[in-house]
């Protein structure tokens, strides 16, 4: 792709090339080459950090913005701690290519984002911080809206991330496969803009009768927690929902928790209600599964779908390779696969179980 010097830069600033990303200079890497590849992958991702409170109410934003727990700290977390470790899916760089594994995080750090300021953090999530979970309204909203600003939150950091690539090698802006992705951000941020007027307005009036829950309780604790958003491409029986390969198409997001709640299990599949018609069907299906069913939905939804996962060590080590593998594959393939087989196929059998501890 040829750029004239004159031309609008790709990069959308409204300046032309030669005084935008024309006038730079190609570093020879992205990376510190001079530290562990681990490391300076780290580190260019903490320089993409984007720290914003997203409440609406700036007015009252205090001064500093905090690392925010998108699952709670003090109930969640600590219940399935092992002392003070949590497992996350990590990658791991090795000479052939990028390797996920299970990783300990410390329960201070799991799970964080930057997107609140420590006034509207605090203030806000309270009701299910603080407060065991009995199901209301309010709570519903509080936890689905969690979900919707870490996912947020993490998309503008990605799309940061990718523009400041073209700033440490310009010559990307003539790759058409680095516009195409600058473009799929901007339309996924679009997307969920239209999610935040929604949530911005209920908020100023203490409306929480914008989200719409379905909820199902499990007769014990699962070794895991969620908190995650996502546009789902395929409902139960593999009829296209979102369909991400339409630019002009809005996408309508699905928020998911799962967490221990008094030795039980809670799960919460929620969306706008003015999306309501547009998931019926796949509420009705929801509602349709017995409690071996929605075993096996969630432990393909969960790879296929969620980053934003916790588990408990003790739990995680007694699986086999077979197991740990199967499941870690999937997981990796979900970064690659658009509208894959596993995400048409939410209810076929897997090697783990995600909740094996579960009396159904």
């Amino acid at each position: 792709m040829n750029i004239g010097r004159n031309d609008p830069c790709p990069c959308k600033s409204g300046i032309k090339y030669k005084k935008c990303h024309g006038n730079l200079k190609e570093k020879l890497t992205l990376l510190n080459p001079n530290i562990p590849i681990e490391s300076a992958i780290n580190q260019r991702m903490r320089d993409a950090k984007f720290k914003q409170c997203i409440h609406p109410e700036k007015e009252k934003c205090s001064n500093s913005i905090i690392k925010a727990h998108s699952i709670q700290n003090n109930r969640i977390l600590t219940t399935l701690a092992r002392n003070g470790m949590l497992y996350m899916i990590k990658g791991a760089p090795t000479a052939a290519r990028y390797k996920l594994k299970f990783k300990e995080i410390g329960r201070k750090e799991a799970t964080t984002f930057t997107g609140f300021c420590g006034y509207h953090d605090n203030m806000l999530f309270e009701p299910i911080e603080d407060k065991e979970y009995i199901g209301d309204e309010q709570q519903h909203f509080l936890f689905a809206y969690r979900a919707f600003s870490f996912e947020y939150h993490k998309k503008l950091e990605a799309q940061n991330a990718h523009k400041k690539i073209a700033f440490d090698k310009p010559s990307v802006l003539k790759d058409r496969d680095y516009l195409n992705k600058s473009e799929n951000y901007e339309l996924g941020v679009k997307d969920l803009l239209r999610h935040k007027d929604t949530f911005d307005s209920a908020l100023l009036k203490n409306d929480f009768d914008v989200v719409e829950t379905i909820s199902f309780v499990l007769d014990g604790p699962a070794g895991l927690a969620v908190s995650s958003g996502f546009f789902l491409e395929y409902d139960i029986s593999g009829h296209i929902l979102n369909n991400l390969s339409l630019k002009n198409e809005i996408m309508r997001l699905l928020m998911f928790n799962i967490f221990p709640s008094e030795g039980n299990t809670i799960i919460l599949f929620s969306w706008l209600k003015k999306d309501a018609e547009f998931y019926k069907r796949f509420r009705n299906q929801l509602l349709s599964l017995d409690n071996v069913k929605i075993i096996k939905l969630l432990n393909n939804l969960i790879p296929a779908y969620c980053e934003n996962v916790v588990y408990n060590p003790d739990y995680i080590d007694n699986w086999d390779k077979i197991q740990k593998d199967e499941y870690l594959s999937i997981f990796q393939a979900s970064f690659i696969s658009v509208m894959g087989p596993i995400k048409r196929s939410l209810l076929q059998n897997t090697n783990y179980n995600l909740f094996d501890n579960i009396t159904v």
